[in-house]
């Protein structure tokens, strides 16, 4: 298909709005209307993206005409960087348009494809898959809209079963509204994300004081958003660039004032984090890394670096500036531009002629000169710089006198990640994180074993292993899977035990008996096993008898009242017998697994994470001072443990299975004293189990 072809680069997120071209027909020229949609669009979203710094590009549309399967549309592509936040800004003004205009139809997508499904993954219909989901993905009426594929004749007529034409798709969208609407669910997890929005981008503004020279004080305070590019040309500089910073030509040192700069965290960070020691012959001196002023220093002469790089990479390409392209600010469209601000209380009730009425109308009159431009000139900061620094009156004398009335930078310890603060953002992306103790604050370890034999016996494709849901259930919707090759395998074994004139004892070795919950013992046929198995079997017991591997299991503890039970081989009765706890072999297992990931990622982390089981920390170790999660293998209430004793002889069974005495208190643990701290309680299998 054609648009399977046309991938999105990497950090560019691309949106499509297919507006409703009433009375117009195919092949008809659309371009009158299409920039029409343009106006009223970025009209309605104006209120919203006139403060917006972005990290690399901002949101845009250009008209594209009919061509293929593709309608007439409104094509936009944004270069978000860093800041993968700036894409979901994106996803939040395309809803916005979509529930503010009927018939407008839209879809976004990036190198990740789909990428709005990717958030809702664990809320998809099974049949969703990359392949399946092409070009069936839209948003409409502020909803996502999932084009379903058909299960029925009645069905095929309606919706299309390989989706080829972007045209018919959107025209099923508006047609099938209640149809093609994704489930709750799907849409409950992207609103979620974007329902921050637009006063995310507010809370992610960070105020910081930079020593910079006057001129690039006088440029900011005319066009802040002029700050993302000056840090992008300074963070991705190389040496050829850096030979223009050896004399200053636009920004030198000398004029330096104190000015609180408005960047978004991500720029910030970008800034802070990055290790540069000016030329010597720039006159750039930095003070001592612990002055308070460092900071504000540092900052100034990053930002000096990347302004002094626009402009002579601008200056070198042969661009001064161009204001030819700007609009003029009159005439209907700007009138109508204008009374949109209004009827979205732009102006805050404020008074024509009022200083904050002056500064939102100047502010407003920018945003229309840029984004509303009759060429489509692609723009070039350095060269928009320029321009700035011939027209604007740079006083540094009073912006000097003015440094003792700015406000306080602002508060930048959210650049620190504490454990705290990661936990809190674990439950918010995922529901069932941290939700591991009951009433008590006693962590139940049953869960982990539970769940382990709910994804042991869970069915398991090409596609990956299907962890345990505890939806799945109770979901009518669920699928239901028939083993015909297994059924027809299992009636032909019951057949054959049917006609075999076998005597009592290989009766017993065809049937096993299992105890069930309320201790009544059931009979049930056991799959015949070949005889080379039970030879390899008894090889491997015979292997085994001589080594101490049998002492490393948990065995489950002696029952006072035995339960009657058939009788069975002499061979099998054993007093000191005792069965392996196969629940807590598994959770011990685990759990030391767990502990020598040391906090890293690892499988078994994963396979628990994706169980929704989270471990908490180990306290015995955090109270030694450490903090690694080594999972503790001391009894509660034992004593401190004896030097061993020489080991007793393993005893064997005449049937060639290892048979070993109970287990011993393992040794105390390095740099423990006394009988061990105490440790939480942990239940399994309903009963309190020292673990």
């Amino acid at each position: 298909m054609a648009e399977k072809n046309n991938r999105v680069a990497e950090d560019v997120a691309e949106y499509c709005l297919f507006p409703l071209l009433s009375g117009t027909g195919k092949g008809s020229d659309n371009s009158s209307v299409l920039s029409e949609c343009i106006n009223s669009y970025l009209t309605y979203l104006s209120p919203t993206l006139i403060d917006v710094i972005w990290q690399n590009e901002g949101f845009k549309l250009k008209a594209v005409e009919e061509k293929g399967n593709f309608p007439a549309h409104l094509l936009g592509e944004t270069n978000f960087a860093e800041n993968v936040q700036d894409e979901w800004f994106i996803v939040h003004l395309i809803f916005q348009l979509t529930k503010q205009f009927t018939g407008l139809v839209a879809r976004i997508r990036d190198s990740d494809e789909e990428f709005l499904l990717i958030e809702a993954a664990d809320a998809l219909p099974k049949w969703l898959n990359p392949e399946s989901a092409e070009n069936r993905v839209y948003i409409y009426n502020g909803e996502l809209h999932i084009i379903p594929i058909p299960q029925s004749p009645a069905e095929m007529a309606t919706f299309p079963r390989s989706v080829t034409s972007i045209g018919d798709a959107v025209e099923c969208v508006r047609t099938y509204p209640e149809q093609t609407r994704a489930p709750q669910q799907v849409q409950t997890a992207i609103n979620n994300r974007i329902k921050n929005f637009p006063d995310l981008m507010s809370e992610h503004t960070h105020f910081a004081h930079c020593y910079i020279p006057a001129a690039i004080a006088a440029v900011l305070d005319e066009k802040p958003a002029l700050v993302a590019p000056a840090v992008r040309a300074f963070y991705f500089r190389d040496p050829i660039d850096l030979k223009c910073c050896r004399t200053f030509q636009y920004f030198r040192p000398g004029t330096r004032v104190i000015n609180r700069t408005r960047l978004t965290r991500c720029l910030y960070a970008q800034l802070v984090h990055q290790n540069f020691q000016p030329d010597k012959r720039s006159g750039w001196v930095l003070p001592s890394t612990s002055s308070p002023k460092f900071r504000s220093h540092d900052l100034g002469m990053k930002l000096a670096h990347g302004f002094e790089i626009m402009c002579h990479k601008s200056e070198s390409n042969g661009n001064h500036g161009n204001a030819n392209d700007d609009p003029p600010v009159s005439g209907a469209r700007w009138e109508k531009y204008v009374q949109t601000l209004k009827d979205k209380n732009f102006f805050r009730g404020e008074l024509e002629g009022s200083n904050l009425y002056n500064q939102l109308m100047e502010n407003a009159r920018k945003f229309y000169k840029e984004n509303f431009k009759f060429s489509n000139r692609e723009e070039d900061a350095g060269a928009e710089v320029l321009q700035l620094l011939k027209t604007l009156n740079v006083d540094i004398e009073g912006r000097r006198r003015a440094e003792q009335y700015l406000e306080s930078p602002d508060d930048d310890s959210w650049m620190n990640l504490t454990p705290e603060s990661l936990d809190e953002m674990m439950r918010e992306r995922s529901g069932n994180y941290g939700n591991q103790e009951d009433n008590d604050g006693v962590f139940d370890l049953g869960k982990i074993a539970d769940n382990m034999k709910a994804f042991v016996g869970n069915v398991s494709s090409i596609d990956g292993a299907e962890f345990p849901n505890a939806g799945d259930e109770d979901d009518e919707d669920a699928d239901i899977q028939f083993d015909g090759s297994g059924f027809i395998s299992a009636m032909q074994e019951m057949f054959e035990f049917e006609d075999s004139g076998s005597d009592s004892s290989s009766d017993m070795d065809e049937y096993g008996w299992e105890e069930d919950e309320d201790g009544k013992t059931t009979k049930h046929a056991k799959i015949k096993r070949p005889p080379s198995l039970d030879k390899y079997m008894d090889i491997m017991d015979k292997e085994l008898s001589k080594t101490d591997v049998g002492k490393s299991f948990e065995k489950q503890k002696k029952k006072t009242e035995k339960v009657q039970t058939p009788s069975k081989d002499i061979n099998e009765e054993d007093d000191d017998f005792q069965p392996v706890d196969i629940d807590l072999n598994t959770v011990k297992n685990l759990l030391e697994s767990y502990g020598a990931q040391e906090g890293l990622a690892g499988p078994t982390s994963n396979i628990l994470g994706s169980m929704g089981v989270t471990i908490p920390p180990n306290m015995d170790n955090i109270e030694n001072g450490e903090n690694t999660n080594i999972p503790p293998t001391e009894k509660l209430d034992k004593k401190p443990t004896p030097k061993p004793r020489p080991k007793p002889a393993v005893r064997t069974s005449t049937n060639g299975s290892q048979k070993t005495p109970p287990p011993r208190p393992p040794p105390p643990q390095a740099g423990r004293t006394g009988g061990g701290v105490p440790r939480p309680r942990a239940r399994l299998d309903s009963k309190e189990t020292d673990v």
